[in-house]
């Protein structure tokens, strides 16, 4: 090696050192920060800085000029997801359910995908990072019905799919036998390639030996009115696409459905001077109308009217989660009037994470010092039995219809004593009538008495 070699690789080493450990750079004061994330955890550990801790590995890699930390980043990575695994698979009992259940536990699948390609990423390429970013359609349910979408009626979409390459396969043939001088399409040759053709070698196709088969006819004036065709299209940029079948069903597959007006936008504009000049627009149309409009249009309405309905889904889940409680499965009406409102009765009375929070005592705790209603619950998660959950109950509701039956107890003991006392009264009316009617029966039979009797009334004009 050279003296100025040495000089340089000096001067570079120096700069290297100079650009990284020299003076206060921003990455010291970044790892400083990431210091005090940890300590502010450990002091105070709110959720807030429980966030601010679990970027804060990340932010050496923003400052410009700083020595990157992705290689920190990724081991930290792959720690942790073996970690989340881990717990993941306790505490979901993967393993003592067996294989099967493990093969078909989608979750667990996934995280273990998830940690292959952070390994990957790892010791392979970092290439393997960028698929990461899948996650955020596993964590978004938005993005989610958007795969759903297409994978939940995916038989439809294949079938129908099937039947447009059916189509094409059709358009393909019909293209290779009438219309196969019309697929000329425009290429875009690299710069350094050359051209397999040219004009002294058009004249010289019967001297080099074009048609090399053995046979006479293969070399004449046909075929070399073929060559020289080809040879000046690849000078005017452009190639005949459609020379064989298979060419002709890729050249439709790719620029037909890929065309708005389909196939016909890619092929040569036919004079009408041609015999074939109807024949061309017929088939075009046919294309258009058969497979851009109809066969397409059903693929797209099939994905759209999916994504319409997982969205709807979606809408009443929310509105079910708004309006109806969780545990009990009242809904908000039923609550209108009375003393306690909707929001005070899922926040307090049947708050789901109390539930829970009970759940997982009953799974923690000693049975030996169960109470009555423990040993109940355990007994009911054992048999995986919900009837221990007040289904259409609540004790806010007990009370306030207790209460309005009281009420209606005390209305209807009012409206009985107002109507034994208007009985009392009619009675003691009865009472006085009767009595007053005795009276007159005996002033009536008083009267006959002390008057004279009828057999013995004397007429006074009679003579004695």
């Amino acid at each position: 090696m050279s003296r100025l070699e040495l000089v340089c690789n000096r001067v570079d080493f120096k700069v290297l050192w100079s650009e990284r450990y020299a003076g206060p750079s921003p990455v010291r004061l970044l790892w400083m920060g990431v210091l005090a994330t940890l300590i502010i955890v450990i002091i105070m550990p709110q959720p807030l800085g429980v966030r601010a801790r679990s970027s804060s590995p990340s932010w050496p890699h923003l400052s410009p000029g700083a020595w990157s930390t992705p290689l920190l980043l990724c081991q930290r990575e792959v720690c942790n997801k073996i970690i989340f695994l881990m717990s993941f698979v306790g505490n979901r009992g993967t393993f003592t359910r067996g294989y099967k259940a493990m093969v078909l536990d989608f979750e667990f699948l996934y995280h273990l995908l998830y940690l292959i390609i952070c390994s990957l990423g790892v010791f392979v390429h970092v290439f393997f990072y960028s698929l990461l970013l899948f996650d955020l359609v596993y964590r978004e349910e938005t993005l989610l019905n958007v795969i759903k979408s297409v994978t939940r009626n995916g038989r439809s979409i294949v079938l129908t799919a099937v039947l447009a390459l059916i189509l094409v396969y059709l358009f393909s043939i019909v293209g290779y036998i009438f219309f196969k001088d019309d697929f000329i399409l425009e290429v875009d040759r690299l710069p350094n390639a050359t051209l397999k053709g040219s004009p002294s070698l058009a004249n010289e196709l019967l001297s080099e030996g074009v048609c090399r088969t053995g046979k006479e006819e293969n070399c004449s004036m046909e075929a070399v009115q073929r060559e020289l065709e080809r040879v000046s299209l690849e000078e005017s940029g452009k190639e005949r696409a459609c020379d064989s079948l298979l060419m002709c069903i890729v050249t439709v597959l790719s620029h037909g459905l890929r065309s708005g007006g389909g196939v016909g936008d890619v092929l040569r504009k036919p004079s009408k001077e041609e015999p074939l000049f109807a024949a061309r627009v017929i088939y075009d149309l046919l294309f258009f109308f058969m497979v851009i409009i109809i066969v397409l249009n059903l693929i797209f309405g099939v994905i759209i009217d999916t994504f319409a309905d997982l969205r709807s889904e979606k809408q009443k889940k929310e509105e079910v989660l708004k309006t109806t409680c969780f545990i009990c499965g009242l809904e908000r009406d039923k609550f209108d009037n009375k003393t306690v409102t909707f929001e005070e009765h899922i926040k307090e009375e049947h708050n789901m994470w109390h539930y829970l929070f009970f759940v997982v005592l009953v799974k923690v705790k000693d049975s030996t010092e169960y109470t009555g209603p423990e040993s109940y619950v355990a007994q009911m998660i054992k048999e995986h039995n919900l009837d221990w959950f007040p289904r259409m109950r609540a004790m806010s509701l007990v009370s306030s219809d207790a209460e309005g039956e009281q009420n209606e107890i005390r209305n209807l003991q009012e409206k009985l004593e107002t109507a034994m006392r208007l009985v009392s009264n009619l009675s003691g009316q009865l009472t006085e009538l009767k009595e007053q009617m005795t009276e007159q029966r005996k002033q009536k039979q008083r009267i006959g008495l002390l008057g004279h009797p009828p057999h013995m009334n004397i007429n006074p004009q009679q003579p004695a």
